[in-house]
């Protein structure tokens, strides 16, 4: 930001109001206040702490552009916002944030570690942002200051990337999710795109580009301190780190400024089979949790999961704990009359085969998938895959050895790419998990990360020769930041916004390739069910889409209806079952939407019947005479149903 702009607007500090909103905390994450602003043909939204969704002539240029404090096991301080001031001029509108960032677990939300002052700044031209933060008490940090998020929708754009002493690389963005850096050293970066030109600058630091599609983010970030930089660093009380961004525009031609688009109907026409439904299983075992704990979270008389594939345990050493944990993973199992699928967590195969065969004795044969990661990359070793598989055999064991990763794809994305491939040969198939919560909470965010699930998978594919892919643990937060470190719950796991999630999750992991999905675990806090064993709105779900196993998925192709635009909130999962046609359907919205489905022959639109899925808002089934019968699902905010069809 320019010193003139900054000056502009430290003269409104007085009309500093105090950002309140006292709805409760879950409502605030799940709807959010949003301040949209307008200068020129420049749109953009303030969410929090972030500016989102920057767009010129109604085109999507960035993502967002928001600040970030990450301590040294890359956990996210929280921000909160204590004031604003906003100042309207000729120019253009300025904003100015107090921000306070509170460290993971802290148990004083009063005494923020860091704060900050972000300067916003629209003019028919620019964007600004700048960031001038201080930390209050010391801490180890792998990274602080700005990030600019750029949309999935830019892979294969041309980018040109300019160093600080004004060297031009010429690249783009991926369309294969990239393992390695897209740019490095970056003090700018340049693209065209409809007539305009865009000039993307960075100060007070050095800025590179990942493609954050490995961790599953709908988006490439371009951020600083370089990767190649030690980390972590100490940072004392008093440190100051000072930065900015702006985006600049240049109209070759008149940019063309579309009506806002809307999420009220939109219509999808339900056809062939296009794959079907994946296999589906639950966790058990929580990363360092001890067998009393994995006991605890399979105990109880709860619901069964008729055709659940499997119960996924992780072993970690040391392997005295291994019998109490397969146990429990064996009453989980055979509560809903699944097979096993075990994750050993070594850095050797030595003696495991002897120790599942000494836990589970005949039960071996259980065992339908078994996976061997080492402890240091969280990823198969060759030579311990090809050490385990023979004595493995001479145990009795006849299941698939997994090869991959216990991890994001990225871990597995960069161990073949650097040539230390998990992949042997004679592998079965392959793993990664998969956890939407690496670098953002917000919702929107974690909404994202839903299409690139499946990019993700079809990648997997790739890397792994056509082998099959087994996706999960699936889970709202990371398992584990560290070694050690267990895994949280999250607020949102119980809300039926989860069961819409997982619903689009397995919409977009419903494709080739794809032979089982492992979504999170079978008890609270991270699970399906309560420690009553009722099942939550996303139990209730799985429930009814593990009977639907391998069973056909028909296509449900999207029309554009009224005045819906861009990404929609709805997922249209149609299953031709044994009973006859399912329509599970989820609203991923804080607003009431409509889906208009045009419906395959026998099925009738007049006989529908939709039953919702959880203590979620409504949902209603009606035949629309006037749309040639089409049957018309109106769900609530958050909602998931499934439609039936009478006679």
């Amino acid at each position: 930001m320019t010193t003139e702009h900054s000056a502009t607007l430290h003269s409104a500090t007085l009309s500093a109001q105090a950002v309140s909103d006292q709805r409760p905390a879950l409502e605030r994450r799940l709807d959010p206040q949003i301040r949209k602003l307008a200068v020129g043909v420049w749109t953009a939204e303030l969410v929090g702490d972030e500016l989102a969704n920057i767009s010129y002539g109604g085109r999507p240029v960035l993502r967002a552009i928001k600040a970030v404090v990450r301590d040294h096991e890359w956990r996210t301080f929280a921000p909160s916002v204590r004031d604003l001031a906003e100042l309207k001029d000729d120019d253009g509108v300025s904003l100015r944030l107090h921000v306070d960032y509170a460290a993971p677990g802290s148990a004083d939300a009063g005494a923020p570690a860091f704060e900050a002052m972000l300067m916003l700044r629209i003019t028919p031209a620019t964007v600004e942002v700048s960031f001038s933060g201080r930390a209050k008490t010391p801490f180890r940090r792998n990274r602080i200051g700005l990030v600019v998020l750029h949309p999935t929708s830019e892979a294969g754009r041309d980018v040109s990337a300019v160093s600080p002493d004004g060297n031009v690389t010429a690249g783009a963005f991926p369309t294969d999710i990239r393992p390695d850096l897209v740019f490095t050293d970056i003090s700018s970066l340049e693209w065209a795109d409809a007539g305009t030109a865009f000039d993307l600058g960075f100060s007070g630091d050095i800025f590179e580009t990942e493609d954050q599609r490995n961790w599953s983010d709908g988006s490439f970030k371009t951020y600083s301190t370089p990767s190649a930089l030690p980390i972590p660093v100490d940072v004392a009380a008093g440190d100051t780190v000072t930065q900015s961004v702006s985006i600049e525009a240049l109209s070759i031609e008149t940019p063309d400024n579309p009506a806002p688009g809307g999420y009220d109907r939109v219509a999808f026409t339900v056809g062939e089979p296009v794959g079907t439904v994946p296999a589906l299983a639950l966790s058990v075992d929580p990363a360092g949790a001890d067998p009393a704990g994995a006991a605890a979270a399979s105990a109880g008389e709860g619901a069964q999961l008729p055709g659940l594939d499997a119960v996924l345990v992780e072993l970690y050493e040391p392997r005295e704990l291994w019998p109490a944990k397969l146990a429990a993973a064996a009453r989980e199992a055979d509560r809903h009359g699944a097979a096993l699928d075990v994750r050993v967590v070594s850095a050797s195969a030595d003696g495991v085969a002897e120790a599942l065969s000494g836990a589970l004795g005949r039960q071996l044969s259980r065992i339908v998938r078994l996976g061997l990661f080492r402890p240091e990359t969280q990823c198969t070793d060759p030579a311990a895959f090809a050490a385990l598989k023979e004595p493995l055999q001479l145990a009795g064991f006849s299941g698939q050895l997994l090869a991959g990763t216990r991890s994001h794809f990225t871990e597995l994305n960069r161990w073949i790419a650097d040539g230390g491939s998990p992949v042997p040969q004679d592998a079965d198939a392959l793993a990664f998990s998969l956890t939407p919560q690496v670098h953002s909470t917000e919702i929107p965010h974690i909404v994202e990360t839903v299409p690139i699930h499946g990019v993700a998978a079809a990648n997997a594919v790739r890397l792994g020769e056509g082998r099959p892919v087994h996706v999960g643990p699936v889970t709202l937060k990371p398992r584990f930041h560290a070694p050690g470190q267990h895994a949280d719950g999250d607020e949102l796991q119980d809300h039926s916004f989860t069961a819409a999630w997982t619903l689009a999750s397995l919409h977009a992991l419903t494709l080739e390739g794809m032979a089982s999905v492992t979504y999170f675990e079978a008890g609270s806090p991270r699970g399906i069910a309560a420690a009553d064993g009722t099942l939550n709105p996303t139990g209730e779900l799985l429930q009814k889409l593990a009977a639907c196993k391998g069973e056909p998925v028909l296509a449900a192709s999207r029309q554009p209806v009224q005045r819906a635009a861009g990404q929609t909130p709805v997922t249209v999962y149609p299953v031709q079952s044994g009973a006859g046609l399912q329509v599970f359907l989820g609203n991923l919205s804080p607003r009431e939407a409509t889906a208009a489905l045009s419906l395959p022959g026998g099925a009738n639109a007049a006989a529908a019947n939709a039953t919702v899925i959880g203590a979620a808002a409504g949902a209603t089934a009606v035949a629309d005479p006037a749309d040639d019968g089409a049957l018309a699902v109106t769900l609530g905010p958050w909602s998931t149903a499934v439609v039936t069809f009478g006679d």
